[in-house]
């Protein structure tokens, strides 16, 4: 039976930690019935991986004694940041928690003509956030994908990064304009109803190339997590 892991902040991470989360509390000493001398694995999000003794249960808090490091790592190695446009919310949580399984270093939320035009709630990316904590936590992850503030299309397309994609019916295959040394990239995926000619335009002339995920027309979620697995791929493979 693998051992159970939880998200701690780093700034946390010390010999003794309190586990004071009333979710994370319930998992471990109702749902799990984990015991005194039990062992749990902490990550921190950061690269660090720690296992923790539980040295005490109580009902608001629980615990817990520091032991190795089984799993480090300084750096977070190939950066893959995902633009995806502000739409329905299900589709976005469907976005975070695929996008974190398949290695997404970035999230930036954004707004172009064809998108749903809000400014997220303190609450929805509280939200947002754990999911991305939970995907992380499930899928093994040492290093937690970063979510910034949603921005404006002109503002992102203005952003420097080595390597800067767009999909486009009018692409190229993605294989052919990603060399495999890549390591760093940004990849933006249009709204609902694609990008405007004019939107097009700004990506042209903003050193975007554009590729091409397939022959027939993708949803929002679906090109977001059929891009990022294959940009993933493609530059990880050896």
């Amino acid at each position: 039976m693998s051992r159970p892991r939880i998200y701690i902040e780093p700034q946390d991470i010390e010999d003794f930690i309190q586990i004071g989360d009333k979710d994370i509390i319930h998992k471990l000493s109702n749902v799990l019935r984990l015991k005194k001398g039990d062992e749990i694995i902490v990550f921190d999000g950061k690269g660090r991986e720690c296992n923790y003794s539980i040295e005490e249960l109580g009902k608001n808090c629980i615990l817990a004694k520091r032991g190795i490091i089984p799993s480090q790592s300084k750096s977070l190695g190939k950066k893959i940041t995902l633009a995806f446009p502000l739409t329905k919310e299900d589709k976005i949580d469907f976005i975070l928690q695929k996008a974190t399984e398949l290695g997404v270093a970035i999230f930036i939320p954004f707004s172009c003509q064809r998108s749903l035009q809000f400014s997220p709630s303190a609450k929805k990316k509280q939200r947002w956030q754990k999911i991305i904590t939970e995907a992380t936590r499930q899928s093994q992850g040492l290093w937690m994908p970063a979510l910034e503030e949603a921005t404006s299309f002109k503002k992102l397309i203005k952003r420097n990064y080595k390597l800067k994609l767009a999909g486009s019916f009018e692409g190229k295959r993605v294989e052919d304009v990603l060399p495999k040394k890549t390591d760093e990239v940004l990849v933006v995926i249009g709204p609902e109803g694609d990008f405007t000619k004019a939107e097009y335009e700004q990506l042209e002339n903003s050193d975007f190339k554009f590729i091409r995920l397939s022959s027939q027309i993708l949803r929002v979620e679906t090109a977001c997590i059929f891009s990022v697995g294959l940009i993933n791929y493609i530059i990880n493979a050896s």
